[in-house]
């Protein structure tokens, strides 16, 4: 390592000794051909060392920096396409929900129309029950009125009858009364 240090201690010496020369002269030159020449030796002496030193390293940095640009390009496109692809799912399974709810909501709204429908059915049946059972009921009361009615104007003919049988009828009258009913129930018969 010594060595190397040593190395290149003496040539960047050497390389950078002229111009420390030509840094000395107070004038400057219009350019030479010895100059060129000069720079051109510096100039590819320096690209050699950079080379032959630093040109292993450097590459393999930048081989090291394409190969991690390349992994995080690839991650960043794999994340990308399953993003993507998660997006696609979940646009999908939106559609899908929204199409479900469409179709609850449409059998949700046929069952309540159906039991709507039910209950006025129910509900007309009950009015016409409870209007055939107010007939029956309005019958069957006017009925027993007019039991209750023939049995008070029967009792109370039963008990006039019987005043006035008790009051204008002699023994006599009943024994003659007897006999033409049964005379005439005799005669019914025959006819």
């Amino acid at each position: 390592m010594k060595s190397r240090i040593t190395r290149i201690s003496l040539i960047t010496a050497a390389v950078l000794w002229p111009s420390w020369v030509f840094a000395a002269e107070g004038e400057q030159a219009q350019g030479s051909w010895f100059a060129l020449i000069f720079y051109a030796v510096n100039f590819l002496l320096f690209v050699w060392i950079v080379w032959r030193y630093g040109g292993p390293r450097i590459s393999q940095f930048f081989r090291d920096r394409s190969h991690t640009i390349r992994d995080i390009r690839d991650r960043a496109e794999k994340a990308y396409q399953e993003a993507q692809e998660l997006a696609n799912r979940a646009a999908q399974q939106l559609r899908q929900l929204e199409a479900d709810q469409r179709k609850v909501m449409s059998e949700l709204d046929e069952e309540t129309n159906y039991q709507i429908g039910q209950m006025n059915d129910a509900a007309r049946e009950a009015v016409n029950r409870i209007g055939h059972d107010m007939e029956i009921t309005k019958v069957a009361l006017r009925d027993g009125a007019q039991r209750r009615l023939r049995e008070t104007m029967a009792g109370a003919a039963g008990r006039i009858a019987r005043e006035l049988v008790s009051r204008n009828i002699q023994a006599s009258d009943q024994a003659r009364l007897l006999q033409g009913f049964l005379a005439r129930i005799g005669e019914e018969p025959r006819q």
